[in-house]
């Protein structure tokens, strides 16, 4: 008899709504008859491990209002730079273990990008079977990032479906348990749960308040032929910078494709409340950097503001490669408190080709403008306007 395994719900308290809780609850039987599938399986193993990777490197020019043109190399211009391993054993009956170890590379300067963190993309291990599913540990994307973004027609950076769309931009989240379900009639659920997404660097109890800054997701998506569909929710626990009010940061996200042949067309919709859940946002309070948690954006966010955001997407066949036309908006709710001005509508606009020199190999170029947009942080209280034009090649191994 394999050895008994159970997961429990955590107590009631008001950090997270009843609603994400009763449907976490729905998903923990899931995620325990996976573990007992999987123990209960005999041991016949055949493992496979992967090296892949892409090095992406662009010549771009960009100009933001009031600074002078910077010139020079970008890493990562039309999608990260990064490598990785990928493992996967079976076990039997249709059940296997895998595990995912992924790190970016900044190649303009020959480093990983966060030289403190090695794996700072993925670095999970899990087991999977036919009938239940997909459990991974560690650090990983969450379930709502990887179905929503997945829409997204330009990845250029800086500039592709998450500049305005946060939590489908391309961030993870550590200390995390996540679960997949398999596709059913191409329907697939999905789930995760972070016990802390506080950097490490500041300490394990770096949250405000002493307690763990946790973070749930739910996610469904559909996908069938030309179709694809996603829907998600994440809510963080309860933040309360000084000056302002406890509140959980939280992101609902709508996205869907579909490929006529002739071109597809994108579009989603997103309504971010009180920062960032994916702490994308740029430095943020100088008091939440100091716990640890920082990039949930600007204090006036944070403090009950709200952001809701539009996408839409094109890629066209041309000739051997692929025009990519897209466009994002974000309307914030909010006066800065420091001019007392009312917040403006930022705007992103970007278009693109891709050229193919191989299954592996493209070249691209691409132009893109933002306004009242900030690069790092999205929102930003001097609003500028942004233009970048890049020209790059992308190989994958």
């Amino acid at each position: 008899m394999p050895p008994s395994f159970y997961l429990s719900i955590p107590p009631r308290s008001a950090e997270f709504s009843s609603p994400v809780r009763r449907a976490w609850a729905r998903f923990l039987p899931s995620l325990a008859a996976l573990v007992t599938a999987v123990m209960a399986m005999p041991g016949q193993a055949q493992t496979s491990v992967r090296l892949y990777g892409t090095v992406d490197t662009a010549m771009g020019w960009t100009r933001v209002s009031g600074a002078p043109t910077q010139k020079g190399l970008l890493s990562g211009g039309q999608s990260d730079s990064l490598w990785g391993l990928q493992g996967r054993e079976t076990l039997g009956g249709g059940s296997y273990a895998a595990f995912a170890l992924e790190g970016g590379i900044d190649t303009a300067h020959g480093a990983p990008d966060d030289p403190a963190r090695p794996f700072n993309y993925q670095s999970w291990v899990g087991l999977g079977h036919p009938t239940w599913g997909e459990l991974r540990l560690g650090r990983q994307y969450t379930v709502g990032q990887a179905f929503v973004s997945a829409i997204e027609v330009g990845s250029w950076k800086d500039f592709g479906l998450g500049a305005l769309l946060r939590a489908s931009d391309n961030y993870q989240v550590s200390r995390q348990i996540s679960w997949r379900s398999p596709q059913w009639a191409g329907v697939q659920l999905g789930a995760s749960y972070s016990f802390d997404t506080a950097d490490a660097a500041a300490g394990d109890t770096a949250a405000v308040g002493g307690t763990d800054h946790k973070l749930y997701s739910l996610a469904l998506r559909y996908e069938d032929g030309p179709w694809l569909l996603a829907v998600s929710w994440e809510q963080a626990s309860a933040v309360s910078p000084v000056g302002g009010g406890g509140r959980h940061p939280s992101a609902a996200q709508l996205g869907a494709s579909y490929n006529f042949g002739v071109a597809r067309l994108a579009a989603g919709w997103s309504r971010q409340r009180n920062g960032f859940v994916g702490r994308n946002g740029g430095d943020g309070p100088d008091d939440l950097q100091a716990a640890g948690l920082q990039g949930l954006g600007p204090i006036e966010f944070i403090d009950g503001g709200r952001l809701d955001a539009l996408y839409l997407g094109a890629s066209i066949p041309v000739g051997h490669g692929e025009l990519q036309l897209q466009w994002s908006q974000a309307r914030p709710n909010w006066d800065w408190q420091d001019s007392g001005a009312r917040a403006q509508t930022s705007q992103v606009l970007s278009l693109g080709y891709l050229h193919p020199l191989s299954l592996r190999t493209s070249l691209y170029a691409f132009v893109a403008h933002g306004r009242a947009y900030a690069l790092d942080t999205a929102l930003d209280a001097s609003q500028p306007k942004v233009s970048r034009v890049a020209f790059g090649l992308n190989t994958r191994f």
